[in-house]
Formats: structure tokens, C-alpha cells, sequence
């Protein structure tokens, strides 16, 4: 009797290339989805609580509660940008009463610096001075060529904007009307027997990204108390925007705490407005409350909040995150716990009673 070929697993496993390939084509999509998800976990609890209030007896629909909390957002996001408008304002006003004997002595300073001091890098890659090199850079970026593709450049990226903005918000309003669209979603690409092992890996992922987020939230908090106390204390203006910046800046890991200390110390120089030999001292002091902010950081925060909310050795984060970094730069920097979460829920899932993924998966509860 001839054996008949079993053509279900292969055409499964065939379906199943055919959605990763799908999903790396639109990856793009994919990516706005993902967000759309994580602001639907940020703004479920609003809708719950709109769902609570009672008109004639009925609750409010789950669409009203879904713009509420869309518009709540939308509206913290502009508030945000109000409070940093007077600090832009005023280094606008600081860059145009420059003095050029001032910019003059500035840019030979800065000139020396590059063909002197970091003579040993050869930034052109072909012998040409350092500084002759970036004033041909320059020059050739004021050209009308350059400043023509500088605009183009500029507006496709505010298109490119505008549509994940668009994309984004119009997903996260259904994501938010209908709290297991997502569950559904997972459900109807899911093989019938693994349904139980994907929802439950929906669960899980749900529950220790939402901790992992409100980790987030708290490194924030933690970043722009200590930095925002330290410069108010030294007398430093704006300290809470400079603190505000440097605990946004510090999501990114190793790179993040860096940029915000120099560009928090790049707002001290601008803003100051007292004595100028007074200036090399308050940087000084801006200097050690950042180096704090970080020390506290370094040894609190992602050691004790992060590791404990993802259930991960402080050591694998630190791998993890280089690891991405070296990949994916800055985004797979930020993205590097997210995904290495979910890659360990999925394998303990389906993969468990291998060693190395028992090793790896053993404090996931």
C-alpha cells in the first residue's frame, strides 16, 4: 500500500515563510503596528475608566473612550513642546546676537583644535586637513545644489512623518476601541494547535512589556529629579527642560547619557547670564550632577528596576544591548530588551526542555 504524503506540515511551514518574508517586506508597517500596540497598553486604562461613566444609564461607547484617550496624548505630546518652545526661543535670540569677532575667534579656536589636536584622525581619509575638509563639507552643502537637496531631503522626511504619525494614531484608535484586537490578530495567523502556546505568549509578553515600560517611566523620573535638583540647586536656568532632556536622552543605553550631558552643558553655556568667570565652575558643577545622575542610574535603576521587571541577569542586558547596538544602531539599542524579552517567552514556550533555552529561560515565570 502506497504511503500518502502528509502535504498539511509543509504547507504550513510553507505559509509560515511566506509571513516572515511578508513581514520583513512591510516591516515598516509592522513597526507602526507594534507602536500603535504599545500606546493601545498606555491608553487602555483611560478607556476603562471612560467606559465607567454612565449617560442616561448606558456607558460611553469604546470608540469615545478610544479618542479620549488619543486626545489625551495628542495633547500632552503639544504640551511638551510648549514647555521647550522658550528655551528654543531663546537660543535662537543667543545665535543671533552673536558677535562675529566672537564667532571669528570661535571658529579659529575650533580650527586649531581639529588640525592640532586631532591631527593623528584623518577625517577626509585622504590626507587633507581636518579642518579644510569640514569648510569643504560646509561649503558644499550652502551651494544651491546642496541647500536644494537639503530642502528635499527636509520635506520627504516630514512627509514620511506625517504618514507614520497618521499610521500610527489610526491604528492605535482601534487597538485602543477593541482590547483583544491584537489577541485576535496573533489568533488568526496562529496554526490551530499552537493557539493556547500563542496566547499565552501573548500574555506574558503583555505583562513583563508593560513592567518594562513603567521601568522606563521611572528611569525617566529618577534621571530628571536628580539632574533638574542638581542644576536648580547650582543655579543653573532652565533645569527642569535641561533635566527633562537629559532623562529622555538617557532611554538610549550608553550613548543616550552622553548626548544629554553635552548637550545639557551646551544649554548651561548659552543660557548663562550671570558673570562669565563664573561659567567654568557652574559647568564643572553641571558636569559632577550629571556623572551622579548616571552613577545612580548605572547602579539602581538598570541593574535593580530593569533586570527584576524583565527577569534578566544585569550581564545579559549589557550583552544584549551591545550585541543590537553593534546591528542596529541606536533604534536596536532601544529596541534590544523589548525583542530579547519576547524572543525568550517564545522559546521557553515552544523550545522548553532544551538546556540551553532552560539555562536561558529559567527566572521567567
Amino acid at each position: 500500500m502506497t504511503n500518502r504524503i502528509n502535504w498539511r506540515p509543509i504547507a504550513g511551514s510553507i505559509g509560515f515563510l511566506i509571513l516572515l518574508i511578508a513581514l520583513w517586506r512591510f516591516r515598516m508597517l509592522v513597526g507602526y503596528m507594534m507602536f500603535a500596540v504599545v500606546l493601545s497598553f498606555v491608553g487602555r486604562p483611560i478607556v476603562l475608566l471612560a467606559q465607567r461613566i454612565q449617560i442616561r444609564k448606558k456607558a460611553l461607547p469604546s470608540s469615545i473612550g478610544a479618542a479620549i484617550a488619543l486626545s489625551i496624548m495628542i495633547s500632552l505630546s503639544f504640551a511638551l513642546i510648549q514647555l521647550f518652545a522658550p528655551l528654543f526661543s531663546e537660543q535662537a535670540a543667543a545665535i543671533q546676537a552673536l558677535d562675529p569677532d566672537q564667532a571669528r575667534q570661535l571658529f579659529g579656536r575650533v580650527t586649531q583644535w581639529l588640525d592640532e589636536d586631532l591631527y593623528r584622525i584623518d577625517l577626509s581619509g585622504n590626507g587633507l586637513r581636518n579642518s579644510e575638509f569640514l569648510l569643504n563639507q560646509i561649503q558644499s552643502l550652502v551651494q544651491i545644489e546642496g541647500v536644494g537637496s537639503l530642502f528635499g531631503g527636509l520635506i520627504a522626511r516630514l512627509g514620511d512623518g506625517f504618514i507614520a504619525i497618521f499610521s500610527i494614531l489610526f491604528m492605535a484608535f482601534f487597538f485602543l476601541k477593541d482590547g483583544a484586537l491584537f489577541r485576535n490578530i496573533m489568533d488568526a495567523i496562529t496554526p490551530d494547535p499552537m493557539i493556547e502556546r500563542m496566547q499565552s505568549i501573548v500574555d506574558r509578553t503583555t505583562h513583563l512589556l508593560t513592567r518594562y515600560f513603567g521601568g522606563l517611566v521611572i528611569q525617566v523620573t529618577i534621571i530628571t529629579t536628580l539632574v533638574s535638583l542638581g542644576l536648580n540647586i547650582i543655579g543653573v536656568e532652565h533645569a527642569f527642560l535641561i533635566g527633562l532632556l537629559a532623562g529622555v536622552f538617557n532611554l538610549v543605553p550608553y550613548i543616550g547619557p552622553m548626548a544629554g550631558a553635552f548637550i545639557g552643558l551646551t544649554l548651561i553655556t548659552t543660557t548663562h547670564a550671570g558673570d562669565p568667570s563664573t561659567l567654568p565652575a557652574l559647568l564643572g558643577w553641571g558636569l559632577l550632577v550629571f556623572l551622579l545622575a548616571q552613577l545612580v542610574d548605572n547602579f539602581f535603576t538598570q541593574p535593580v528596576i530593569f533586570a527584576n521587571r524583565v527577569h534578566a541577569h544585569p550581564l545579559e542586558i549589557f550583552l544584549v544591548i551591545s550585541i543590537a547596538g553593534s546591528l542596529a544602531g541606536v533604534a536596536g539599542m532601544i529596541l534590544a530588551i523589548p525583542i530579547y524579552t519576547l524572543f525568550r517567552i517564545i522559546a521557553q514556550e515552544l523550545f522548553s526542555g532544551f538546556k540551553a533555552i532552560d539555562r536561558l529561560t529559567k527566572n521567567l515565570h
